[in-house]
């Protein structure tokens, strides 16, 4: 067998779909296994244009000019006809004169895991329909405010001192902190408690919707609208307070029809002609900076003034790190009444937890307590029952805080656990080297030096 017999016997027995092309498209090499990918003799494709394999719609899209323009490695998914996905690579050739002479691409059947993905999107979002309402089933059951800090102490404070009053009160703070909650509680505390608590979501309403939904509307007065008509949130809250979460979202147009409405507390339904008057208590909450939002133009100063008679600012629980056990303790309590299972937190999960800076606020905290009482195996719910994800945390925050460690020490241990990695994702040390962005002499000497098997 001459040289070229064996490259060619080697090249035929690969089973990935290999396909060899000209830079004008013509192919000029295929192995055996792109018939099967194609469903097409491999044989017929020699000589064939991918241009007109294109057009009479094997596959789509092309490799060839992909390459041709950038010149570069390309991967992308290939749709062939009948449905199937491939995950392509197309990568260039060049002569010695760095002339590109020819395109190389092969391929991996992913219509499965395409198929996997795209369930997995729709899972997820129903998942976050079913979150979004449990934390709304969840927020119309929470009890008192819980706080040990001095700075939560001053602010429920000044909120049952101004509870009593019908003044504007401006929640401020980041997303999770507690804003909705603080305002059921001055609504309780106050002289209209027996009335409604209204909440209005003004980054959930669609801009076009918004004041239909706040005002009302006559039946008949625009398509899709029901028969008889619909109270807004705006009449719906008269004697009991209304609630505008996420007013910073409102649009410039729909801020006008907001700031008319604090102003007078009249308003037309959408198609009437009759004045509405709601004797209705205002509490509002952002988690933007609404003074830098009035200097860009983006809110009106006007009712930057209305809202903001009495501001109130929750502080992050990573400022109250006080708070972070006894809300620990009360959410265990809830969640264990609530799904009837005797749970205790072990000393080694209130350190770890107390360690970390609670991004989600207040809302991450209850939602983790609430998953570590319906999945830890056992009554006493220990650090290695923490998810992986804040294990992983609380791993980093315990070696970045050793200082007892010299520096060389911590790196070797942060480069032995990517080779360990990489080593259990790619297989070959060739593969490895690219995806690291080292030489692969580099990759052996190293899993020779930490002894990676």
């Amino acid at each position: 067998m001459t040289e070229w017999d064996e490259y060619k016997t080697i090249f035929h027995s690969l089973q990935e779909d290999i396909l060899v092309t000209k830079t004008d498209g013509t192919i000029v090499k295929v192995s055996e296994g792109t018939g099967a990918v194609y469903d097409i003799n491999a044989a017929d494709l020699m000589g064939r244009s991918v241009y007109d394999l294109e057009r009479e719609g094997l596959f789509t899209p092309l490799a060839t000019p992909k390459v041709v323009e950038s010149h570069e490695r390309a991967t992308f998914v290939q749709t062939l006809k009948g449905g199937k996905k491939l995950l392509v690579t197309a990568l260039p050739v060049f002569n010695n004169e760095s002339e590109l002479v020819r395109i190389v691409s092969y391929s991996h059947d992913v219509t499965e895991l395409m198929e996997i993905k795209a369930g997995m999107e729709e899972m997820t979002v129903e998942m976050e329909r079913v979150r979004d309402e449990l934390t709304r089933l969840k927020q119309q059951n929470e009890g008192e405010f819980i706080a040990k800090s001095e700075q939560m102490r001053k602010i429920l404070a000044t909120a049952s001192q101004v509870a009593g009053v019908d003044v504007n009160v401006l929640l401020l703070g980041e997303s999770g902190v507690g804003k909705t909650e603080l305002a059921k509680m001055m609504h309780e505390k106050s002289e209209r408690s027996s009335g409604p608590f209204i909440e209005v979501n003004c980054g959930a309403i669609p801009d076009s919707l918004f004041e239909a939904e706040l005002f009302g509307y006559e039946g008949g007065s625009f398509t899709g609208a029901t028969k008889g008509g619909k109270k807004g949130f705006a009449e719906l809250a008269a004697d009991g307070t209304l609630f505008l979460d996420e007013v910073g979202e409102l649009s410039l147009a729909n801020q006008v029809k907001v700031l008319k409405l604090i102003q007078k507390k009249r308003f037309y339904k959408v198609g009437g002609r009759k004045e509405i008057y709601s004797d209705f208590r205002l509490i509002s909450a952002t988690n933007k900076h609404l003074k830098e939002s009035v200097e860009q133009k983006l809110f009106r100063e006007d009712l930057y003034f209305r809202l903001n008679v009495v501001p109130l600012t929750i502080p992050p629980l990573r400022e109250r790190k006080e708070d972070i056990t006894p809300l620990l303790q009360s959410f265990l309590d809830h969640f264990t009444t609530r799904y009837k299972r005797k749970k205790v937190l072990d000393r080694g999960v209130l350190h770890e937890l107390n360690k970390l800076e609670w991004k989600g606020n207040v809302r991450e905290l209850m939602n983790l307590v609430e998953r570590l009482v319906v999945t830890a195996p056992d009554t006493i719910i220990l650090p290695s029952d923490l998810p992986e994800s804040y294990q992983q945390i609380i791993s980093s925050y315990s070696e970045m805080n050793n200082f007892e460690e010299p520096l060389a020490v911590t790196m070797e241990k942060v480069e032995k656990e990517r080779l360990e990695q990489a080593k259990q994702k790619f297989q070959t040390t060739t593969k490895i080297a690219e995806a690291l962005g080292i030489s692969q002499p580099t990759v052996v000497r190293k899993l020779k030096k930490y002894r990676i098997k």
